[in-house]
């Protein structure tokens, strides 16, 4: 395929993210561009346990029904694709795999899903993957040929490979625009849009949402990371964790006494891999007004807390020096000079520092103390620190 007929097949995902072209356009040439009889497109959530089918082959309603109601807790291929896909770093670009991929050909022939399903509408070669969407969810994407047509070779992965990141891309963009097209509520969605690092859970650190501040916050490992765990029966989930047992005990013990026990939550610090505090975690209740259940906008969700992470490492970093400038019509040395002093830093040092005498720094600051409005270097510090 020519690089033309690929932007062209890129531009028709992000216009049907946007709610112009029909995903069922957007599956049908994703499947021409690898040689596909059939397959399917959808998004779920973390869980699998509401799905969206965005584009579906022709396939009989009686089957796609099946498939809904149970065969999809049976079908290996894109349950072992998932679980491979959650333990796989999150910034990872999403690659497409083929048949034998994690499930033997040999098993896959005489599984429950293929003898009893996947035979009879043609799901015996297959390529694909599922992409991981953040807090929109996942994205089981699946392109088949029958029984009778060639296993797909390794060229289609790759091919497939080059849309994945767009793909991936595009329904974030469409969960951001249109939360309420996902399987999140739209209240709970809104948090998705917060600079601050905001992670939804239940009482046993299953992650309900976790916005892009936190996904960012959790691929540093600051602290808590965020791991695919089986907790009780079921497949696996996306839960946080900490670093260090003691802080995960004590982590687990808040988020469960606020998600069940009536607790109006509590704050700790949570430890990087040098043991510094370098998280600072707020637990409360979920406010029943960002949820789409019943019980009216007042109270709390039951089963569910609100966890808010603010790095600590923050707390010694002072703001950048041209929003100074923007702020305070400081000029860019006497901004500079401002920041240098954030910390508790004595005018000598700066002067030291920058190869000035201090004459000329006293004289900066004289500058920086009248345009702030500030009375001394104190009333300065606490200034710039409200503005990090």
């Amino acid at each position: 395929m020519s690089d033309r007929q690929l932007l062209a097949l890129t531009e028709e995902i992000y216009d049907a993210a946007a709610g112009g072209t029909p995903w069922a356009a957007v599956g049908r040439s994703m499947s021409r561009l690898v040689g596909a009889s059939n397959g399917w497109l959808c998004v779920s959530d973390h869980q699998g346990a509401r799905a969206e089918l965005l584009y579906r082959a022709d396939y009989p309603d009686r089957e796609i029904a099946a498939y809904q109601t149970y065969y999809r807790y049976v079908d290996l291929w894109t349950i072992r694709t998932a679980e491979a896909v959650l333990r796989a770093d999150p910034s990872a670009p999403p690659k497409a795999r083929t048949s034998g991929y994690l499930v033997p050909d040999t098993e896959y022939i005489r599984s429950e899903f293929y003898t009893e399903l996947g035979r009879h509408v043609g799901l015996r070669h297959v390529v694909g993957t599922v992409v991981p969407l953040g807090a929109a969810g996942l994205m089981p994407v699946c392109l088949h040929r029958a029984d009778g047509e060639a296993p797909f070779e390794p060229a289609d992965a790759h091919l497939l490979d080059s849309l994945l990141p767009h793909l991936r891309r595009a329904m974030q963009l469409r969960h951001r625009l249109n939360p309420g097209s996902s399987s999140t509520a739209p209240g709970t969605a809104a948090l998705d849009a917060l600079a601050t690092a905001v992670i939804v859970v239940d009482a046993e650190l299953r992650i309900i949402l976790a916005n892009a501040a936190a996904e960012a916050m959790a691929a540093d490992r600051l602290g808590l990371h965020i791991v695919a765990q089986k907790v009780g029966p079921g497949p696996r989930h996306r839960v946080v964790a900490a670093l260090h047992h003691e802080d995960q005990r004590a982590l687990s013990a808040l988020v469960r006494a606020t998600a069940v026990g009536g607790s109006p939550g509590g704050g700790l610090r949570v430890r990087d891999a040098s043991l510094t505090p370098a998280l600072a975690v707020l637990v409360s209740p979920l406010p029943r007004r960002l949820s789409e259940g019943a019980g009216g906008l007042t109270g709390r969700v039951p089963g569910q807390a609100l966890i808010l992470l603010r790095d600590l490492r923050a707390a010694s970093r002072a703001p950048d020096p041209s929003l100074l400038r923007r702020l305070f019509m400081l000029t860019p040395a006497e901004a500079e000079v401002a920041c240098a002093l954030y910390g508790g830093a004595t005018k000598s040092a700066v002067a030291a520092t920058r190869g000035l005498k201090e004459s000329t720094i006293k004289s900066q600051v004289d500058s920086i103390l009248l345009k702030t409005g500030t009375a001394n270097l104190r009333d300065l510090e606490r200034l710039l620190a409200s503005l990090r």
